[in-house]
């Protein structure tokens, strides 16, 4: 049994980072008070272990375009047999819905994020306008579940927000760039159907979420230091899309990779402004 294989197909970077993130939104909600130290670590455990599940699920879906495109995965390279994988991903999920167990709204949560996972691997992975939705989504749900486990929604709704309409923005413009690949694969984008209306969708989901950024300061939920990092973090979301509106949303050529990564960087700001936020 290869053990470093099976940690491969949970893609456990993409595991720690989902899980770092709905720790800090735990700590936020909870205004750094470590007395929730066991609801912390089952907040990382279980969001580890969904993730995980999810990733796995997408590989066993994606066998065959693997073995073309990616043939180094663990199930197309051998390492994991598809029968293992099946195992492997179901023994994860239940693990982490028992783990859940802790908050009731976190097992519904939990388990709607799970079957979201599942059907997004199964159905949506081709169907790229519904599938940015629901990624948008499923980011942003890190970020729920950490409030919720803490009993503190309120402050965590507008980072959930934010992060959905961002990362639904970025989902979009990567289509953009994926375009020729998409086509070949028989894969269904909103680029693929309108370049132009593709763009401007992404630039107005990532303009919204720049307007609700302000408001955990306009309502008393953080001070000045955070209003000063968030309102960087908006210079610099603009920054990434004002080459979509240079290009006037396609006409001219978009260098869709380079504004992805920027507006992903800027997430990573953003979610360090409302750990200002919180301590200050």
């Amino acid at each position: 049994m290869n053990i470093l294989a099976y940690f491969e197909l949970l893609r456990t970077k993409n595991c720690i980072s989902a899980s770092v993130g709905a720790l800090i939104s735990a700590l936020i909600a909870s205004n750094f008070q470590f007395t929730y130290s066991t609801e912390l670590i089952i907040i990382f455990l279980v969001v580890f272990l969904i993730c995980g599940y999810g990733n796995a699920i997408n590989d066993i879906y994606d066998l065959e375009i693997d073995k073309i495109n990616k043939p180094e995965r663990p199930i197309p390279s051998g390492r994991v047999s598809l029968k293992s994988a099946k195992i492997f991903s179901m023994s994860i999920v239940i693990l982490g819905l028992i783990l859940s167990f802790f908050n009731i709204y976190c097992t519904i949560l939990a388990i709607f994020n799970a079957f979201i996972l599942y059907m997004y691997a199964k159905k949506y992975k081709k169907n790229k306008i519904i599938g940015n939705i629901l990624v948008g989504y499923l980011t942003g749900s890190v970020f729920l579940f950490g409030g919720i486990a803490v009993n503190n929604i309120y402050d965590i709704i507008i980072l959930f927000v934010s992060a959905m309409l961002a990362i639904w923005s970025r989902e979009i413009i990567k289509d953009y760039e994926d375009i020729k690949g998409d086509e070949l694969e028989g894969v269904m984008s909103l680029p693929i159907k309108n370049k132009s209306l593709s763009l401007k969708l992404a630039t107005l989901l990532l303009i919204l979420a720049i307007l609700v950024s302000p408001i955990p300061y306009l309502i008393g939920i953080f001070g000045i230091y955070y209003l000063i990092g968030i309102l960087v973090c908006d210079l610099l979301f603009l920054a990434a899309i004002y080459p979509i509106i240079k290009s006037k949303f396609g006409k001219k050529d978009v260098n869709a990779k380079k504004i992805s990564k920027n507006i992903k960087l800027t997430m990573n700001l953003v979610l360090l402004s409302y750990i200002i936020g919180s301590i200050f």
